[in-house]
């Protein structure tokens, strides 16, 4: 029975064809930027509120269309305190412009020694 299983795979895997070459999505329509930071477990709610507070600020920028953030529930670790900013924009232009705002540049080094990571995702909405 094994046998017929590993013949049967096999054959599978080598009549599979050619893999797919993933195509290019246009960047057309919004663009998404989803920020979710991770803060260390000594943060104090006070910097968190800091930091929530200047994510908001930047919602206030020009090039920015629409902003919204949440706290993640992490059932596996409770402990660990992540919250979650969208940001959207018109363009990768726009993003590019309000990264390397003085205001961006300001906020990025707000806390930075209570946060344990930032993960940072972009995608087009179609």
């Amino acid at each position: 029975m094994l046998l017929k299983i590993i013949a049967l795979a096999t054959c599978l895997t080598w009549n599979k064809g050619p893999e797919p070459t993933p195509k290019a999505i246009p960047a057309k329509g919004l663009l998404r930027h989803v920020v979710v930071v991770t803060f260390k477990t000594n943060t104090s709610m006070d910097l968190i509120r800091k930091v929530d507070i200047s994510f908001k600020n930047l919602s206030k920028l020009s090039m920015v269309k629409s902003y919204e953030w949440g706290i993640v529930k992490d059932n596996k670790n409770p402990s660990k305190v992540k919250h979650v900013y969208v940001t959207t924009f018109k363009s990768q232009k726009e993003e590019d412009a309000y990264g390397k705002s003085p205001e961006h540049q300001k906020h990025i080094k707000l806390g930075a020694e209570n946060i344990e990571s930032v993960e940072a995702i972009d995608y087009f909405l179609p």
